[in-house]
C-alpha cells in the first residue's frame, strides 16, 4: 500500500466552498482523509510533504482539448500536466483520430491531412471503431485521465468520405448507428465541428439523428458552432434547437464573439443563453482566457475549396483558372453559407502563420501574413496561397479576433467551464493557451485583481468538480475533488510564486509555483517530480 501525506496546507476541495487548513492523506491513489490533523496518526507514509504556506487544489479538467493524438506521443501531455490538468477531454471540434479509414493502398490520409494542424501527427495504429479508441484510453497508462467525445468528422468520413454533401437516409442511419455504438462503449457525448469540413456539410436530418442518439443516453452534445462573429446567435440557436427538439443536453465550445463589429456583443448572447435555459434547455459553455484563436489554415478559405479536404484546396490554389476566384472569395462574404470569413473580418495583419516544415520558411514562423508579405515583396493573398501550396496545407493560423471583455462576460456566466483548445504541436509556434490556460485563469481572472470575475474558490470549482459533473467523467455517485473516496488527482502550489508565464512571444512556458501534480496518487509533474 502506497501512502502520501501533505500536512498543514490550505485545501480547496473543488466544491466551491471556503478553503481550510488541513492535512491530506492519500492511500493507493485515492484520497483517504482530509482534515486538521488527519495525517498525525499516519505512521506508514511513503512520502510526506510540509504544506504550510502552500495550497492543495484538485486536478483540473480540460473540457476542450485536442490531445487525441498527443496522448500517444512522447511528452505530448506535458503541457497539460505541468499546469495541473489531470483529466483531458478529447474529440473536440468534431475532430479526432478514430475511427481509422479502411485499409487501402495507398493509405487514405485525407482526414489526417486536414486535422494535422490541430491534432498533430496521428499515431501509427488503427482503431476500426471509435469504441476501440475509447477502450484504449481506458486501458492504457497515459499519465493522465483521458475521456472522449465522439468526433463527428471521422465518423462521417468513415461512411461517405471527406465529401461535403448531405448524407442520404441510409448514410444518416449508419452515422447515427456508429455514434450510438461509441456512446455505448463509454464516450461522454458527441462533438460537432460545424465550422469544419466535412461536418459543415451535415444537414438537419443528420444532426437530429446524432442528437437523438446523444439524448437517448443522456450524453452531452457539444459544438464548435458555425459562426462566432456576425452569426453567433443564429449558430447558437442551431445547436439549441437540436437540444430542444430531442431533449439532449448541449454545450457551446470556446464561447466567444469575434470580429471588430461584434465587440461588446457577449452580454446579449449571455442573456439569450439564460432565456434558452428558462425554456427548458440544459445548455452550458466553455471559454479560454485569451484574445486569439487558432485553427487550420484551410479554414480561412471558402468552404467550396474543402470538398475533398486539403487536396481540393491545394488543387484550387495550384490551378491558375481557379486560384484568382478562390483568393477573391477571401475578401467578401461567402454567399450561401453561415460560415464566417475571418480574413475579411480582421485582415492579414492579425493572422499569424505557424507550423512551417520547410527549412527555408523557418524565419516566417509565428509572424503575421501582412509582415511576411512585406518581407517577400508580395501581395498578402498571393503570399498566403504560395505558402499553403509549399507547405501542403499543413499550417496553423493564430487569429487575433476575440473580444477579451466578452470573454470575461462569458466567464462570469454561472454555466461556463474552462477549456484550453490548445493545439499540441511539439515544434513551431503554438498559442500560449496550450501551456497556460488554467494558470492564467486562476492568476488573472480569479481572486481580487482588476481583471478578476470569479473568486478563487469558484474558479477552482469550475475547473475541477463542476467540469467532472457536467461532462460526467465519472458516475454521479463517485466522489470528485479533494474529498475522501475521490481519485487522488491533486496539485500542491505555492500561491506566492504561482503565475502564468506563457505568452504569445514565449508560449512554451509552464506556470511557476507548481510544486507537484498527482494523477491517481502518482506524482507526474511539478518541482517535486523533477525536470519534465
Amino acid at each position: 500500500m502506497s501512502t502520501t501525506v501533505i500536512t498543514g496546507a490550505t485545501v480547496h476541495d473543488g466544491r466551491g466552498g471556503a478553503a481550510q487548513v488541513a492535512d491530506v492523506v492519500v492511500r493507493d491513489g485515492v484520497v483517504a482523509a482530509v482534515g486538521p490533523g488527519a495525517g498525525a496518526s499516519v505512521v506508514d507514509a511513503d512520502r510526506q510533504f510540509d504544506g504550510r504556506g502552500l495550497e492543495v487544489l484538485p486536478g483540473f479538467v480540460d473540457v476542450h482539448a485536442h490531445d487525441d493524438a498527443a496522448l500517444f506521443r512522447p511528452g505530448g501531455i506535458t503541457p497539460k500536466t505541468a499546469q495541473g490538468v489531470t483529466t483531458t477531454i478529447v474529440g473536440n471540434c468534431g475532430q479526432g483520430v478514430a475511427p481509422s479509414p479502411p485499409r487501402s493502398d495507398p493509405p487514405d490520409r485525407s482526414l489526417e491531412q486536414y486535422s494535422l494542424p490541430v491534432l498533430g501527427p496521428f499515431p501509427d495504429r488503427r482503431w476500426p471503431t471509435f469504441g476501440d479508441y475509447v477502450e484504449t484510453l481506458a486501458r492504457e497508462p497515459l499519465g493522465i485521465h483521458a475521456r472522449a467525445l465522439v468526433p463527428h468528422a471521422p465518423v462521417r468520413a468513415s461512411v461517405l468520405g471527406m465529401g461535403r454533401r448531405a448524407a442520404d437516409a441510409a448514410e444518416t442511419s449508419r452515422i447515427a448507428g456508429a455514434v450510438g455504438e461509441a456512446l455505448d462503449a463509454g464516450a461522454l457525448g458527441v462533438s460537432l465541428g460545424l465550422m469544419y469540413a466535412p461536418g459543415d456539410a451535415a444537414d438537419r436530418a443528420e444532426l437530429l439523428a446524432i442528437a437523438q442518439e446523444v439524448a437517448a443516453r443522456d450524453g452531452l452534445l457539444v459544438a464548435h458552432v458555425r459562426n462566432e462573429a456576425d452569426g453567433l446567435r443564429a449558430s447558437v440557436d442551431e445547436l439549441a434547437s437540436l437540444g430542444l427538439e430531442t431533449g439532449a443536453r448541449v454545450h457551446v465550445s470556446h464561447l466567444k464573439v469575434t470580429g471588430p463589429r461584434n465587440v461588446g456583443g457577449m452580454g446579449a448572447i449571455v442573456e439569450h443563453l439564460d432565456d434558452l435555459r428558462e425554456r427548458g434547455l440544459d445548455i452550458s459553455a466553455d471559454v479560454y482566457p485569451y484574445d486569439a484563436g487558432s485553427t487550420t489554415v484551410a479554414s480561412l478559405f471558402p468552404p467550396s475549396t474543402a470538398d475533398r479536404g486539403v487536396e481540393s484546396l491545394l488543387e484550387a490554389l495550384g490551378d491558375p483558372s481557379t486560384r484568382a476566384a478562390v483568393l477573391a472569395g477571401l475578401e467578401q462574404p461567402w454567399p450561401g453559407t453561415a460560415l464566417e470569413n475571418q480574413w475579411a473580418a480582421i485582415g492579414p495583419a492579425r493572422i499569424l502563420l505557424a507550423g512551417f516544415a520547410r527549412p527555408e520558411h523557418a524565419g516566417l514562423e509565428g509572424r503575421s501574413i501582412a509582415e511576411i508579405a512585406v518581407e517577400l515583396s508580395g501581395e498578402p493573398l498571393e503570399v498566403l496561397a504560395d505558402l499553403v501550396l509549399a507547405e501542403r496545407g499543413a499550417l496553423t493560423v493564430i487569429v487575433f479576433h476575440t473580444d477579451l471583455e466578452g470573454m470575461r462576460t462569458a466567464l462570469a456566466w454561472p454555466h461556463t467551464l474552462v477549456g484550453s483548445d490548445g493545439l499540441p504541436r511539439e515544434s513551431g509556434t503554438v498559442p500560449p493557451r496550450l501551456y497556460g490556460t488554467f494558470a492564467r485563469l486562476l492568476d488573472v481572472y480569479a481572486g481580487t485583481g482588476a481583471a478578476a470575475v470569479l473568486t478563487r474558490e469558484e474558479a477552482v470549482h469550475r475547473m475541477s468538480v463542476a467540469a467532472h459533473r457536467r461532462f460526467r467523467t465519472v458516475a454521479s455517485s463517485t466522489p470528485v475533488g479533494v474529498v475522501p473516496g475521490a481519485a487522488a488527482d491533486l496539485q500542491l502550489v505555492d500561491p506566492r510564486a504561482y503565475a502564468d508565464r506563457a505568452t504569445y512571444a514565449e508560449p512554451r512556458r509552464s506556470p511557476s509555483g507548481v510544486r507537484g501534480v498527482w494523477v491517481a496518487g502518482e506524482l507526474v509533474a511539478g518541482e517535486l517530480a523533477g525536470p519534465a
